[in-house]
């Protein structure tokens, strides 16, 4: 059984350990260093640094869909639209780059 690394990964990498993927493309390696900007590593977490200076925790792919369910299941649950339920993720600190 194979894993697929979180899409995160390559952030990462670049935060602990200055790393690049191999193989990596000049232009790949300065927007991993641009986007790499808006994120801070703590405690084996990788945060995302928003422009409301709230932090997000970044959400690996695999969880995404249990999140959606938990936020539809809540007592105010149901489903409001995309804008909505996106605000729902975002307020409680949850963050993946699809979530818009």
């Amino acid at each position: 059984m194979t894993h697929a690394s979180p899409w995160y990964a390559d952030i990462c990498n670049y935060l602990v350990a200055s790393t690049y993927p191999i193989g990596a493309s000049q232009a790949a390696k300065d927007k991993l260093a641009s986007d790499a900007k808006y994120y801070a590593w703590d405690n084996s977490y990788l945060w995302r640094l928003c422009n409301d200076q709230v932090t997000h925790k970044s959400i690996p792919e695999s969880e995404i869909k249990s999140i959606l369910n938990f936020c539809h299941a809540t007592a105010k649950g149901g489903h409001y639209g995309s804008m909505r339920t996106s605000r729902k993720v975002l307020d409680c600190g949850l963050y993946w780059t699809t979530i818009f």
